[in-house]
């Protein structure tokens, strides 16, 4: 009859792991006595961190100048951009008013487009004056498409122009 071991962890498990507790000249694996010197086992010597480099300070420089150049010209090209936007909300602030107060005065599109000023005071009075080029006033009684045309009525007054000569 042969003479059968029980296996070490070693042996039984495919690639074990080697127990830290094995003695010096066992063999890892088996954890039988070995015939072979103990390895000794020298720790690899670390290597020394690179020296710090003396960075290139003109480079640098130059860089940093080239990357200001870039900065100051995208934010003139802002600049001119928020301008240029400025005008364009400026002109349509003056489009919306001058739409506001044509329609105030019930001004048909086509005169709407015609209406002009400066300021809001401006823009009444040449819309005033174009609502009455669109729709004169009547000779008799109040009318008109000004919203702050006064609503007196005289009825001897109508009867008088009504009576008149040329009248009616």
């Amino acid at each position: 009859m042969s003479e059968q071991q029980t296996p070490t962890p070693a042996e039984a498990i495919p690639g074990g792991v080697t127990n830290p507790a094995t003695p010096a000249g066992t063999d890892a694996e088996s954890g039988r006595g070995t015939s072979e010197a103990p390895k000794t086992s020298e720790a690899p010597a670390t290597p020394e961190p690179p020296k710090p480099v003396e960075p290139d300070y003109k480079a640098l420089y130059e860089k940093m100048t080239a990357d200001l150049e870039a900065a100051t010209e995208r934010g003139q090209e802002a600049g001119v951009e928020a301008d240029e936007l400025r005008a364009q909300v400026s002109l349509l602030q003056e489009q919306a008013l001058r739409d506001r107060v044509a329609s105030e005065y019930a001004l048909p599109p086509a005169l709407a487009k015609l209406v002009q000023g400066g300021d809001e005071a401006a823009v009444r009075a040449h819309a005033a004056e174009l609502a009455a080029i669109a729709a004169p006033k009547p000779l008799h009684g109040a009318g008109g498409l000004t919203p702050d045309a006064p609503k007196a009525f005289n009825p001897d007054e109508l009867a008088a122009s009504l009576l008149s000569p040329g009248g009616f």
